[in-house]
């Protein structure tokens, strides 16, 4: 029998959770859900959520923000989660002192001009010292989950290959290792797809961390590099997992087990700054 679960993320297309069948088991919500600060929020779709068993993951940047305990009182949530595997600060010091900052520093792709950046590597997800810590807990003393050790290989594959592996991906194998789901929806996951790279940029690269155009390059390389882990890397991870998006990104994945259910809405771009989520 299907074991299915519902990844909750940031992105515009949180709103679609209420057309995604109630036939999942578990509701993850990626960093602080958006429907918490929902100016007209749906009771309704609130209540279906809260019923669940649900599990709060974020990274590390985010884990003070979203482990606060008025929001995990709110949703009734069952279980903390972060984006890191037990820590072994050895190796990860050792392959951290290897990190360069390059351009290209991810894996180039056709479409996007190239980016500058400090550059994947390998056993991030055992650090950093001293967050990443053997035992965690949330303010309010909760336990806070690592990712399965069981992961790495995953992890490596990814990284190895130099692509961006973000939150959502390191909460999708959360899901299938630790929670043994074998069909995921996602809603909330929209790749980026309202922000546009500036025409300046295709001519020359920005400089790192250099301003709006930087930003505007280096968030839409991430998004375009999760789509093709999702297609191409977590399909052959996981044969049998269907992976199902309500997005309101324009995708068609080449995986028959990568299933889309783009909106169509109009697209109505966007700067990505400190109001990008609340626009």
């Amino acid at each position: 029998m299907s074991k299915k679960l519902l990844v909750v993320g940031r992105g515009p297309s949180w709103e679609r959770a209420k057309e995604i069948p109630d036939d999942y088991e578990m509701v993850l919500f990626i960093n602080t859900p958006q429907i918490f600060d929902s100016a007209n929020r749906d009771e309704e779709l609130l209540e279906r959520l809260k019923s669940k068993k649900v599990i709060m993951y974020t990274n590390m940047p985010q884990r003070l923000v979203a482990f606060q305990e008025h929001i995990l009182n709110f949703f009734n949530v069952d279980e903390c989660a972060i984006a890191r595997c037990s820590p072994n600060w050895p190796l990860w010091r050792e392959h951290k002192a290897k990190q360069k900052r390059v351009c290209p520093a991810w894996k180039q792709l056709s479409w996007l001009p190239p980016l500058e950046e400090d550059e994947p590597y390998m056993y991030i997800w055992r650090g950093p010292e001293p967050a990443n810590a053997p035992e965690m807990f949330t303010p309010g003393g909760r336990k806070i989950n690592h990712l399965v050790d069981e992961a790495e290989p995953y992890l490596a594959s990814v990284y190895g290959d130099r692509m961006m592996c973000n939150c959502s991906i390191f909460a999708s194998l959360y899901a299938i290792l630790k929670l043994q789901a074998d069909h995921i929806y996602y809603c909330g996951l929209d790749f980026y797809h309202d922000l546009k790279v500036a025409k300046e940029s295709y001519l020359q690269s920005p400089a790192y961390m250099s301003g709006q155009n930087w930003w505007q390059l280096r968030v839409k390389t991430e998004g375009e590099h999760t789509k093709i882990v999702y297609d191409e890397y977590m399909t052959k991870f996981f044969p049998d997992v269907t992976y199902e998006f309500y997005t309101d990104a324009d995708w068609t994945p080449s995986n028959k087990n990568v299933v889309t259910h783009c909106s169509g809405k109009e697209i109505i771009f966007k700067k990505y700054d400190s109001n990008y989520y609340k626009e």
